[in-house]
């Protein structure tokens, strides 16, 4: 399941139980620019994210997010790999 930047942006701060108005309070902007932002309308660096995994305590919800399975299989399959008496070795 992929999920843009603003979708985990909202999913954080709905997870921490805050309006627009508090997370943009607590990350030192407006709340037109966290909508924006949730929107998908304006991109935002990785940073960006980070703190505001961090202002929600969300970082499980971000790991999780990046780290899905889908994602996790899509690059174990880009990467050759040999199973060797049931062990998987990459190389």
């Amino acid at each position: 399941m992929e999920m843009d930047v603003g979708s985990l942006i909202k999913k954080c701060r709905k997870k921490a139980k805050m309006s627009q108005e508090a997370l943009a309070h607590l990350m030192h902007t407006t709340q037109a620019t966290i909508s924006r932002v949730e929107k998908g309308l304006v991109t935002v660096e990785a940073k960006f994210l980070v703190k505001v995994s961090k202002v929600t305590n969300s970082e499980d919800v971000v790991i999780a997010s990046l780290f899905s399975a889908d994602a996790i299989m899509q690059a174990a399959q880009l990467v050759p790999m040999f199973i060797i008496g049931g062990f998987r070795l990459w190389i």
